[in-house]
């Protein structure tokens, strides 16, 4: 009888064991003798490298969440499982955002365990939703390669100069829109041709490096593209001038629909986060395009960027205009001239989309408030009587 119970007692601790040993592996739970497979999880916090720089300036438009997902459905469901026969917790419309914490695995389809504003916890089917994040460490990665970029070629003697092929074309007439290979596309930028006769596209007021000089034309060398490519020089500007020890960035993620704004401290020499909020960038449409990557030279800012619509007549404005590439500004939200009876209510309404989908026609936006403070940031002793403003000091934007 004994020898019996110690057989029981052993094989009861084994079962505990295993039992024990599968709620520690990679599932999450179990749902009719199925196991949730946990793929990712997610904290919600900066990464500690980034903690320890980010000292911020403005924090007047809160982000809500650092890794979330948005619904793209008109109208999705929270459920209690990851189920679609499950109990509904929670109904959200078309741009909603919600705190993202795990992505799973169940019965072959991919769910996200989310929560709401309220704190009500569920999973969403992924197919109706988009994942979002804030990428800082690539961010400054980027700020480190254009450091790089301009240290080195100034040191090697080399002249740095910006693309400079911007023509106003507020009726937009004849749009260019031929792409390359990258998907840059030639309106307002400059046409190169590579070693190998390739036409490749430089956006306006991208940071290019001189190779050679040929006469009426030059081999230059973009931090952006990969190729060296020759192009007129008379398309070349050396305004602003590029130097080195600059102190100011807005690195803009287009995959993420977020912008992250850096200063580097005189103090410490150390890159700072200052900012980051969400934001809007531009879409191939029949006013628009899709807002070019690289690295650029901010020539000018404005206080009021008015916009025109499809017959070249006015259709509104935008504040704190700063412009870095062709007709792309980083600006306010933009306001039609028949919403400004109820400006607050459209403010609102624009500014809730920010950080899902692109929807400029190049430009990326941010609310009002933030673009005044980066307008202030950059500008500093504004002259009061023109519209258009000289930054204070060197400033590029990033575009990843």
């Amino acid at each position: 009888m004994n020898k019996k119970k110690i057989l029981l007692f052993i094989l009861m601790m084994a079962m505990s064991f295993n039992i024990n040993a599968a709620q520690t592996g990679s599932f999450a739970e179990t749902i009719n003798n199925e196991n949730i497979e946990v793929i990712a999880t997610y904290d919600n916090e900066m990464p500690q490298e980034i903690k320890k720089v980010y000292k911020p300036k403005h924090t007047g438009e809160g982000v809500s969440y650092l890794d979330y997902i948005f619904i793209k459905a008109r109208v999705s469901n929270l459920r209690e499982k990851p189920d679609p026969n499950s109990q509904i917790v929670g109904k959200y419309t078309y741009d909603s955002k919600l705190k993202l914490l795990e992505k799973i695995k169940y019965q072959g389809n991919i769910w996200y365990l989310a929560q709401d504003e309220n704190g009500v916890k569920g999973y969403i089917a992924a197919s109706q939703t988009e994942k979002r994040d804030f990428r800082f460490q690539m961010a400054l990665d980027k700020i480190h390669d254009l450091e790089t970029f301009i240290n080195k070629s100034l040191d090697d003697g080399a002249t740095l100069m910006s693309v400079n092929t911007y023509a106003p074309n507020p009726s937009n007439i004849n749009p260019k829109r031929q792409k390359d290979k990258y998907g840059t596309s030639l309106d307002q930028n400059l046409l190169g041709i590579s070693q190998k006769g390739e036409q490749i596209i430089i956006p306006d007021r991208s940071v290019v490096k001189i190779i050679e000089n040929r006469g009426d034309k030059a081999l230059v060398k973009a931090l952006s593209i990969p190729e060296e490519l020759e192009v007129p020089k008379a398309k070349l500007s050396t305004f602003p001038s590029i130097k080195k020890g600059f102190r100011k960035v807005v690195a803009i993620d287009i995959e993420n629909q977020n912008f992250m704004v850096f200063e580097k401290s005189r103090q410490t020499n150390e890159w700072e986060l200052i900012s980051y909020v969400y934001t809007k960038t531009g879409i191939d449409s029949e006013l628009g395009y899709e807002t070019p990557k690289g690295f650029f030279t901010v020539p000018v800012v404005k206080y009021v960027m008015p916009y025109t619509d499809e017959t070249g007549q006015k259709a509104g404005t935008a504040k704190f205009a700063i412009r870095f590439c062709g007709g792309g500004y980083l600006h306010g939200t933009p306001i039609n001239v028949q919403e400004e009876v109820n400006k607050e209510f459209f403010l609102r309404q624009k500014e809730f989309t920010l950080g899902t989908y692109t929807g400029t026609r190049k430009c990326v936006r941010t609310s009002e408030g933030h673009a005044k403070f980066l307008f202030d940031w950059l500008v500093g002793s504004p002259n009061k009587d023109s519209n258009d403003q000289r930054l204070s000091e060197d400033a590029y934007f990033i575009v990843f």
